[in-house]
């Protein structure tokens, strides 16, 4: 049965402005605000604190008239642009995996701005394309060997579950009286858990989604989870290790890009989320590598976030897939967002756990 917030309807999509949750926050010094830019079929989330910023992942769709590089170049433009006490300096530059639509941005980010610390699993990847894009990473991490970087595995991780701290990435100290906490509770699996193999008689181990770094950020009482693509094999895991007392955030960064193996019930039950944000492209463009041809976000996935989601949206309609290249339009009416159907997406959180919406630095 479809949760209330979750009705599939027929063909013609509503448009309806997003709630805004009432009551003033402070000052937007002392918020944190996740920028969830609409990079089509992909992810980049800028991370903004008061005193420093970071990257995570800096891919995206490219073909036809959409580049992804162009919205993410433009985007950060915008960004430093108002926030000049950053000096073009980001602070971090996360990547969660190795494919295309995470890293298609990197080099151009690290070309363009000062990056304090690089990280990533460390894995080279099996797409020709983003193999392509890692060589030129790496070219230039070694042609700046003062970038510190930091290659993130599960042995890494601490036995006692608490989230991987490392000052690569964590270097925020505290300001205007938050320090932030960054931690990662996941990242590449050095030998095969015992994965078995997939519907199409390949090793899940192979398979890149499955060593994304899992990244938790904390903003006093609001905290924020980034699963990359991790998909339902190594989501069990997670959720079974000692880590998945860590995993009860806010707000939950869907992963996958709302795939049907991004987002399992046990994770959702351990996130209890009051918000989730999605990262893909519109069902209405067309094309290879898009959120049409991959059927995203799927209605399953959407689904289960209507069930736990806590917090409301004023409803509207959008497209859901109910396969590959099949969409219905459904309603939503839980605090669920997705650059695929609201463009970028920033969400503004206080120290206090205070969340609603903001505003996009570029529209």
């Amino acid at each position: 049965m479809l949760h209330a917030g979750l009705l599939l309807l027929g063909t013609v999509a509503m448009a309806a402005a997003p709630a805004d949750p009432s009551g003033p926050l402070p000052t937007p010094a002392d918020v944190m605000r996740l920028h969830f830019i609409d990079v089509g079929q992909g992810a980049a989330t800028l991370v903004e604190l008061p005193c420093g910023a970071m990257l995570i992942d800096a891919g995206g769709e490219d073909g036809g008239e959409f580049h992804s590089n162009d919205r993410l170049a433009a985007y950060l433009a915008a960004f430093f642009a108002r926030r000049t006490d950053l000096s073009n300096r980001l602070d971090v530059l996360l990547l969660t995996h190795p494919h295309i639509d995470h890293v298609r941005g990197a080099l151009p980010t690290l070309e363009a701005y000062t990056v304090g610390a690089f990280v990533d699993n460390g894995q080279t990847p099996v797409q020709e394309d983003a193999a392509l894009a890692m060589v030129a990473v790496r070219a230039w991490l070694d042609a700046h060997p003062t970038v510190p970087t930091l290659v993130v595995t599960t042995d890494d991780l601490p036995a006692d579950g608490a989230p991987l701290r490392h000052p690569s990435l964590d270097p925020f100290g505290v300001c205007r009286g938050v320090d932030p906490a960054v931690g990662v509770l996941w990242g590449h699996a050095p030998h095969d858990p015992g994965w078995g193999e997939d519907d199409y008689n390949k090793a899940r181990y192979d398979n890149e989604n499955n060593h994304s770094v899992v990244t938790r950020i904390d903003f006093g009482a609001a905290s924020v989870l980034i699963t990359g693509d991790l998909e339902e094999v190594a989501i069990r895991d997670l959720v079974s290790s000692p880590a998945a007392a860590a995993l009860d955030v806010d707000i939950y960064v869907v992963g996958h890009h709302g795939s049907h193996n991004g987002t399992t019930r046990d994770l959702l039950a351990a996130m209890t989320p009051a918000w989730a944000v999605l990262q893909m492209g519109p069902a209405a463009r067309h094309g290879a590598w898009t959120a049409w041809q991959y059927g995203h976000p799927r209605q399953p996935t959407i689904a289960l976030l209507a069930e736990e989601v806590s917090s409301p949206r004023e409803p509207v309609t959008h497209l859901v897939g109910i396969g590959v290249k099949r969409f219905a339009d459904t309603i939503i009416d839980d605090a669920i967002y997705a650059t695929g159907w609201d463009g970028t997406v920033v969400i503004e959180a206080d120290a206090a756990g205070i969340i609603r919406l903001g505003a996009p630095d570029v529209r």
